[in-house]
């Protein structure tokens, strides 16, 4: 039998239904709603340090965060500016970091509602002085750093080193084969009868032929070391600039500081177009490149900014990726203070165990720490046991 109603309660149930579609219309287009577009803004430094360094600024304070965090820690050493008050940051001798970069300068490559991908220049000194370049690549929704293993499966990313390989091979034997050309020009030239590379009767090379030879020694060096690349780096260690249509490969020159001049290969890079890479890519990957369904990536902690507490003081963590012994260092500091702790450790299991190992604190503090996803959750152990807690 049907159940009647009063008025008063056919009133009150159309209220309540009312409230509860709106309740979940509004969960709905919160949830849909796309993330505010980052504007990224200059920090100049001037005195120790110079130049320009990026600062991503939005209306999601902890996704800002988590990208100016690591950006500044990772170039000088120190977290971000809190906020975006002041354009310029004047540096002393004693600002200068640990690893002695200046003459920053940065470039935007893609911005947009699911890629934030940047290049940081600097000039590096320590014994001498470099430029050098390093790519930021970061999930717009969340501000997580993108590496290559998120975006490529394992068996994709295995057939794009291999190609990487191929072509880096490819790139120096051509070389070597113009070099040798060069050599058997510049002997006709001369009129010298020994073919090269023979030792000439006088057993002396002229200078041309002793920067060629010498060259040529370093790319077969090179050569030999590309097979071993594989062993030493994982997918993840993949140094990648990704751009609206295209992603690179980048991979450092092979010649150190000494044979630099000789070295005309230089840094390599293998290019792909977005569109031909489908093959290789995941599910988070094509959702990020492709415009696909979205989709959360495989998440863990390593490579990323941490924000959580020890005890109640708010922190901020970095931890470093895995290398392949399982160490891994990193830093943290306390967001009062805002003054970075240098940690060093190593992943055991489903635990991280990270020492303060510049502490004058007899024991060292010692945070132990099981790893839940992106999250950490221990302890803090020094004079006293406090309760550790991290996570993007």
């Amino acid at each position: 039998m049907a159940q009647k109603f009063s008025s008063s309660q056919t009133i009150i149930m159309f209220i309540r239904v009312f409230f509860a579609c709106i309740a979940t219309a509004s969960s709905a287009l919160v949830v849909a709603a796309p993330s505010a577009p980052i504007a990224v803004k200059t920090i100049t430094y001037k005195g120790s340090l110079q130049g320009s360094l990026p600062y991503a600024q939005s209306g999601d304070t902890r996704r800002d965060a988590r990208i100016n965090n690591l950006i500044f820690l990772d170039m000088v050493e120190g977290p971000a500016p809190a906020r975006y008050s002041d354009e310029i940051i004047l540096t002393k001798d004693a600002d200068g970091t640990s690893q002695g970069s200046s003459e920053f300068g940065f470039s935007v490559f893609r911005n947009d509602d699911r890629i934030l991908a940047l290049e940081v220049e600097a000039e590096g000194c320590g014994a001498y002085c470099e430029h050098y370049g390093r790519q930021y690549n970061f999930d717009a929704t969340t501000g997580r750093v993108i590496f290559a293993s998120d975006i490529f499966t394992p068996s994709g990313g295995a057939k794009l080193l291999q190609k990487n390989s191929t072509k880096r091979t490819l790139e120096y034997r051509r070389a070597i084969e113009s070099l040798n050309k060069t050599a058997v020009a510049n002997r006709k030239l001369k009129g010298v009868a020994t073919p090269w590379p023979k030792p000439r009767q006088n057993n002396r090379q002229d200078d041309e032929e002793e920067r060629i030879a010498s060259t040529i020694g370093m790319y077969e060096s090179c050569l030999e070391s590309i097979p071993d690349y594989g062993k030493y780096y994982k997918l993840a260690d993949a140094t990648l600039k990704i751009e609206g249509e295209s992603i690179t490969f980048l991979y450092e020159r092979c010649s150190n500081h000494a044979m630099r001049a000789l070295d005309d290969v230089g840094n390599q890079k293998v290019t792909y177009k977005i569109a031909d890479l489908a093959p290789y890519f995941t599910a988070y990957g094509k959702y990020l490149l492709m415009s696909g369904p979205k989709v959360a990536p495989q998440v863990d902690p390593y490579g990323q900014i941490l924000q959580g507490r020890v005890g109640k003081a708010a922190i901020t963590l970095y931890l470093s990726r895995r290398y392949n012994d399982d160490s891994l260092d990193g830093s943290y500091f306390y967001d009062k203070y805002r003054t970075p702790i240098s940690l060093s450790g190593k992943v055991i299991g489903n635990v991280v165990e990270l020492s303060e190992f510049d502490s004058g604190d007899t024991p060292k503090p010692l945070i132990r720490a099981e790893v839940k996803g992106d999250e950490l959750e221990g302890q803090w152990l020094g004079k006293k046991s406090l309760d550790f807690w991290a996570a993007p």
